[in-house]
């Protein structure tokens, strides 16, 4: 038997059942008979009503914490991958910066200098465009929540940031990368 013809007899069954309970409220001449209707109404159908209307209102508040857990599942995802990523580009993006700072004067006027700082522009141009933003932390005080302390240096300023091995870098407003750098502390 298939699907379509299990559901005709079941609609089937169900206007006899309709049928007979129409029977049994009329009167001889037809007519409904409103005793005999009050008589055939169930007093716990208030019951059962507010019972699916509670079921209903649940299913649809699990519905749209559902859509709503789904959705930050989503984007978490993302994030992840996308970190996954950029940590594997970041340090390469930090090795230029090095190379930039440490480079001798008398060797800035050169070609492959200009190459390397253009190439650094281009690639945090490409960072920024991919929503990656770069903050640098020197003089800041330090914050665990952006901040790997690597060291501490005598005679500066306690907890105060003065040199930056890498930079922190935040993601659509997450934190992407930990700054590493050197804090002054009183001796």
């Amino acid at each position: 038997m298939t699907q379509d013809e299990k559901n005709k007899l079941e609609e089937e069954d169900i206007l006899e059942e309709m049928e007979q309970e129409i029977e049994e409220i009329e009167d001889d001449e037809g007519n409904i008979d409103e005793d005999k209707l009050e008589e055939a109404l169930d007093p716990s159908w208030d019951i059962e009503e507010e019972k699916a209307k509670d079921i209903l209102t649940r299913t649809l508040a699990d519905f749209e914490n559902f859509k709503k857990r789904t959705q930050r599942d989503k984007q978490d995802m993302i994030f992840f991958l996308k970190q996954d990523i950029f940590s594997k580009i970041l340090p390469r993006l930090d090795d230029l910066e090095r190379i930039i700072k440490n480079t001798p004067e008398e060797m800035k006027v050169w070609a492959l200098f200009e190459w390397i700082i253009v190439l650094q522009t281009k690639l945090n141009q490409d960072l920024q465009k991919l929503w990656v933003e770069a903050f640098d932390s020197i003089w800041e005080e330090v914050n665990p929540d952006k901040h790997d302390v690597m060291t501490t240096v005598p005679g500066q300023k306690e907890w105060i940031i003065f040199d930056e091995f890498e930079k922190w870098y935040l993601l659509w407003e997450r934190v992407l990368r930990h700054a590493k750098v050197v804090v002054g502390a009183w001796e």
